[in-house]
């Protein structure tokens, strides 16, 4: 069957949006590329991501042709009412997966621009929460019908937990997930020994993901939409914003990436000690190149999020190349000419 008009709007839609992950993906890899950095977790994940995203596009078409998604429940034989529960089911699944693997890609670039062990330490256990969370919704909703044939067969007798309130639990921890990696780096940036402008600058680009917290935040109200009389029509709502947050969250994941295509648009520093070239300080014999203790030398985690943000390398940064500790000798020799000397003796 063709789909309604609601489902071609939904389609629409979501294809847009899948384009414009595509794009920042491949830009994304393109940078990558370009910088000669190797890639990390939080590139594949992004990738993982971007097959994800192609599936649910897929399984939205099919939803939207053979499922009945966006059609009124009376209009719809009961073959099309079963298929809309079977690829509801796979969507389920899908979206399960989804939205662990952009967190933890977000956390992942995180961690391979602010090197602290706090830091580290903070974000590995937060890796590990969102990656159990999510594999116990997995199976979770693998278990939301006993047999499972009975979330789509009615004839089938089975029973079934109240899938709504999975849904609203679940996206319950995603918006505090949400909102933890929002705030995460907000500390780390504003420790950095910069002007304020490019403090905020910075925190602008991770802000983006401002966006997505709203986005996990209206799912949530969409969700009451959901009509149980009608809820192929009524589902519409809560169809179009379950692609909506995680395709935005896979964008603002790649922006920070993407940016070190476009140097004129890299930050302009206005922190007098840090304009290039980079002072550093010798008056400290045994001195580290990179130390906070000298007052004229660049901020370490600053020149790592230089690097990572607009040159995409993660030991591109002031100080890879140089050897850490230099002993500075500063003996000075003098020797005085036969004029001096002469002029010496006729003193004495």
């Amino acid at each position: 069957m063709a789909p309604s008009a609601r489902g071609w709007q939904m389609i629409e839609i979501v294809a847009v949006l899948v384009a414009l992950c595509a794009i920042c993906v491949a830009l994304r890899i393109a940078a990558r590329v370009r910088r000669r950095v190797g890639f990390g977790v939080d590139d594949y994940l992004s990738v993982l991501s971007m097959f994800l995203m192609l599936a649910m596009l897929v399984e939205l078409v099919l939803w939207c042709t053979i499922g009945g998604n966006g059609a009124h429940v009376k209009t719809l034989d009961t073959t099309t009412i079963q298929n809309y529960y079977k690829i509801f089911l796979a969507n389920q699944f899908t979206y399960f997966v989804l939205c662990p693997s952009i967190k933890i890609s977000i956390i992942c670039f995180y961690r391979r621009v602010f090197t602290t062990p706090r830091f580290q330490s903070f974000t590995f256990g937060l890796n590990c929460l969102i990656a159990a969370w999510g594999a116990g919704i997995f199976f979770a909703c693998a278990g939301q019908c006993r047999p499972l044939r009975a979330y789509w067969d009615q004839s089938v007798e089975g029973h079934c937990f109240n899938a709504n309130l999975f849904f609203i639990v679940n996206q319950a921890f995603n918006v505090l997930m949400d909102f933890v990696i929002l705030i995460l780096p907000i500390p780390m940036i504003w420790g950095l020994h910069r002007a304020w402008q490019d403090k905020l600058a910075l925190n602008g680009v991770f802000a983006l993901g401002a966006f997505v917290c709203f986005a996990s935040i209206y799912r949530i109200v969409v969700l009451f939409w959901i009509s149980p009389v009608d809820p192929t029509y009524t589902v519409y709502q809560a169809t179009l914003w379950t692609h909506i947050e995680p395709s935005v969250g896979l964008i603002c994941s790649c922006l920070p990436i993407v940016r070190g295509l476009f140097p004129a648009f890299s930050l302009k520093n206005r922190s007098n000690r840090s304009n290039p070239p980079y002072y550093i300080n010798t008056d400290i014999s045994n001195s580290h190149i990179l130390s906070k203790n000298s007052p004229l030398s660049p901020d370490p985690e600053y020149m790592k999020m230089q690097s990572e943000i607009y040159s995409g390398g993660k030991r591109n940064y002031l100080g890879d190349e140089l050897p850490l500790n230099i002993k500075v000798q500063t003996d000075i020799a003098i020797t005085p000419d036969n004029d001096s000397t002469t002029q010496l003796n006729r003193h004495h």
